[in-house]
């Protein structure tokens, strides 16, 4: 388990990796199950975040922090994602869709190889040859 500050640090380190990688962001404090801790965003993809840090090969997510995120990500219009960061296995961050998430009674989880396998690094999220795949699924895309 993580404690508070240090789950505030991760969230603004990526923050951080979100601008430079141009792109406007910003940590909502305060989130928990009222709000997703990112919102993200450049002129082609609107991301938000729930950020997720363990020592454990597991992370747990509880159901209201997820239907918040989901909820959020629909009134933007926007990409509800999980960014997770397992410290003792790797340093970079993995970003999953809720989708690849398991589904339990009162709680979501994912593995760490789950999450490798479903996930995108941090620079494939951003990058921009994915921008366009996400533009061309939508219909609208413009080169």
């Amino acid at each position: 388990m993580i404690d508070k500050n240090k789950g505030i640090a991760y969230e603004q380190e990526l923050v951080r990796l979100f601008k430079d990688a141009q792109f406007t962001a910003c940590r909502l404090p305060g989130s928990s199950a009222r709000s997703p801790d990112i919102v993200a965003g450049d002129r082609n993809s609107v991301f938000v975040i729930e950020v997720k840090t363990t020592r454990d090969s597991r992370v747990k997510i509880r159901k209201s922090q997820i239907h918040t995120l989901l909820k959020f990500a629909h009134d933007l219009n926007a990409e509800a994602r999980v960014a997770l960061r397992f410290i003792d296995r790797d340093i970079s961050w993995r970003i999953a869709k809720v989708n690849a998430l398991e589904i339990h009674e009162k709680s979501f989880s994912i593995d760490y190889n789950a999450a490798c396998l479903k996930g995108l690094e941090f620079s494939e999220l951003v990058s921009n040859e994915l921008q366009k795949r996400f533009s061309c699924k939508q219909g609208n895309l413009t080169v």
